[in-house]
């Protein structure tokens, strides 16, 4: 019995982008998917139970906090790789993390679309 073991499959390296429009656009076909999978990663993570113990908690917590700055993080490349050019109202902590739900959400919608 010879077993045959594949070597791992390497990625191949995209070309890299010749103008900062390359770059926008490579983000603009990119970002969605991975917005897409972060939000759906989140909200599997936050549906879990959470910890009694304040220890684990806080480790929850913060996970949680970590999640949502990445899909932000997603969600303002997104807004620089389209330029766009109205600048938006400053928001409270709360109204700005409840826009990046909502637009995550609608996201989600518009790639099942």
């Amino acid at each position: 019995m010879t077993e045959t073991t594949q070597a791992p499959k390497r990625r191949r390296r995209r070309k890299k982008a010749g103008s900062i429009e390359e770059v926008r656009t490579l983000l603009c076909n990119l970002l969605p998917s991975l917005i897409q999978s972060a939000t759906v990663s989140y909200e599997a993570f936050s549906d879990a139970e959470v910890p009694e113990d304040a220890k684990g908690f806080a480790a929850h917590h913060a996970a949680c906090k970590a999640a949502l700055s990445h899909v932000e993080l997603l969600t303002k490349l997104v807004r620089w790789a389209e330029q766009e050019e109205n600048p938006t109202p400053t928001l409270s902590e709360d109204e700005e993390i409840a826009g990046l739900l909502a637009g995550a959400r609608a996201a989600l919608k518009e790639l099942e679309a």
